[in-house]
């Protein structure tokens, strides 16, 4: 395959009379990766290049599309890049106006992209995600009960319960040495309030991580439900 080709990343800011051109050229962000990464050519995407990383791009359409085959296939081509070269993905709907400002948000930011890129050399992102009650099975009732009280159960009814953290503590305790970072998060799938604990893993420890993985399976009667490998999304930041 042909490389993606680069753009030299010095195009100029447009005036407030051009807005609607500005609009139309609008740039749709895939992610960042090192200016020498070696690519494989994608229909319609660029490599805007600035010091030393290159940032991955398309064309946008005025309005982001929210179809879900659109979103899909964004999805399938940032996992197409992640799995050629260290990638900082970006999620759907990362845009920018032109690519003067591609360009100047990778000169302002570089240092820090630099340094998330090492983090996330030849590493996979693993999920776990832990089932949590509807906010609304938990939610509390407004009659005869106090601002204070109100808030402090609408606290509660948001928070991790502690079975579910204890979950977490011993799923991370097991998991030790097999990542290199890991977070967790509220999060919404498939509808259902989810616990979600991500996981920055070696690629050279990725067999093991899976295998530790089905190991607990067998010992915790709910182990959530597991996923990956994907691009690092929850490491990006």
């Amino acid at each position: 395959m042909s490389p993606l080709r680069p753009s030299s990343g010095q195009a100029a800011s447009t005036s407030s009379g051009q807005a609607s051109a500005t609009l139309s050229r609008a740039l749709l962000l895939y992610g960042i990766v090192a200016e020498d990464a070696q690519l494989a050519a994608e229909p319609g995407m660029r490599l805007i290049k600035a010091a030393t990383l290159a940032a991955i791009v398309r064309p946008g359409e005025p309005e982001i599309s929210h179809e879900p085959a659109v979103v899909l296939a964004f999805g399938e081509q940032v996992m197409r890049i992640h799995q050629q070269t260290t990638l900082i993905p970006m999620r759907y709907g990362s845009v920018l106006a032109d690519e003067y400002s591609v360009t100047q948000h990778l000169l302002d930011h570089e240092a820090h992209y630099r340094t998330r890129l090492a983090e996330l050399a030849d590493c996979e992102e693993m999920g776990i995600r832990l089932p949590l009650d509807s906010a609304a099975d938990n939610a509390v009732t407004t009659s005869q009960i106090s601002g204070h009280d109100y808030l402090l159960g609408r606290k509660r009814a948001y928070a991790v319960p502690e079975h579910i953290e204890q979950q977490a503590t011993r799923l991370n305790n097991a998991l030790t040495g097999l990542h290199r970072q890991h977070c967790a998060a509220i999060s919404i799938f498939n509808g259902q309030r989810t616990y979600l604990l991500s996981y920055l893993v070696p690629r050279t420890e990725l067999q093991a991580f899976r295998g530790k993985l089905n190991t607990l399976a067998d010992s915790i009667a709910d182990i959530g439900f597991i996923s990956g490998p994907w691009p690092p999304y929850n490491f990006a930041s």
